[in-house]
């Protein structure tokens, strides 16, 4: 149990962007002299490994094939010249990503961008909500559409064995501020109880329902604005097994 009083409620932003590969996990694969291209030996998506012979270009100069090798280990993630083609311009022939380098890029409107600094910590969560990762905004630089005024910022995410993948829509929750309130309970004490949402005061020995008036939310804290008295008492831990006591006593004086 615990006792209603004031608490420090951090003030969090929330944020959408996406997974993306980051620019020193992706590789552009040029051929050395310009030529036709002889053979290829990679499809776009397959894995490749640093050192792999990826085509064979015939030089027009010197009519000799030479190898293509890939610079770096990863994933084929564009392919612009087939058999036959001529290549050696500044279009690469292949680019690699490597999947296991990545970031997640959020996007700032200008009126977040003035809260948002390097170094605050962001939740990130899997649009589905089943992977989620602790990360810090590393960089905030413009987006690549300028007129947009939207800035990007970037989170280095942690190689969870392929659960993030690039393109993958995520969410983040990035802490901006804090402040106090005079009244908060734990969010997890926190129960529903018919159309309200309800706490458990304990008075002597049993315990009473207690209808909330709730203000701002957070993870660990949560404002009330009315509903209860400070100083009191109430559960924290187990809310949830009074509530089912309640409803099965409930329910057995129903009948």
């Amino acid at each position: 149990t615990q006792q209603v009083g004031p608490a420090v409620l951090g003030e969090s932003l929330p944020l959408s962007g996406r997974v993306e590969i980051t620019p020193e996990g992706q590789a552009e694969v040029h051929a050395r002299y310009p030529g036709r291209v002889m053979s290829m030996t990679v499809e776009l998506g397959q894995r490749v490994s640093r050192g792999q012979v990826v085509a064979r270009v015939e030089s027009s100069e010197s009519l000799q094939t030479y190898s293509v090798t890939a610079p770096i280990s990863g994933v084929i993630t564009a392919k612009n010249v087939n058999p036959g083609s001529i290549t050696g311009g500044g279009t690469p022939m292949l680019t690699i990503g490597d999947p296991t380098r990545l970031h997640a890029e959020f996007f700032l409107y200008p009126r977040d961008a003035e809260r948002v600094r390097v170094g605050q910590r962001i939740e990130i969560k899997s649009q589905a909500g089943e992977h989620t990762a602790t990360g810090v905004i590393e960089a905030i630089l413009p987006a690549d559409d300028v007129l947009s005024q939207t800035l990007v910022a970037h989170v280095e995410l942690p190689y969870q064995g392929g659960v993030w993948r690039p393109g993958l829509g995520v969410s983040g929750l990035v802490q901006v501020g804090q402040g106090e309130v005079p009244l908060a309970v734990r969010t997890k004490a926190l129960q529903p109880f018919r159309d309200f949402t309800v706490v458990y005061a304990k008075v002597g020995d049993t315990y009473e329902v207690r209808m909330l008036d709730l203000g701002r939310r957070t993870e660990e804290w949560t404002e009330v604005l009315g509903g209860i008295e400070p100083g009191t008492t109430y559960v924290v831990d187990g809310a949830f097994l009074i509530r089912a006591d309640i409803e099965k006593s409930g329910a057995s004086h129903d009948h």
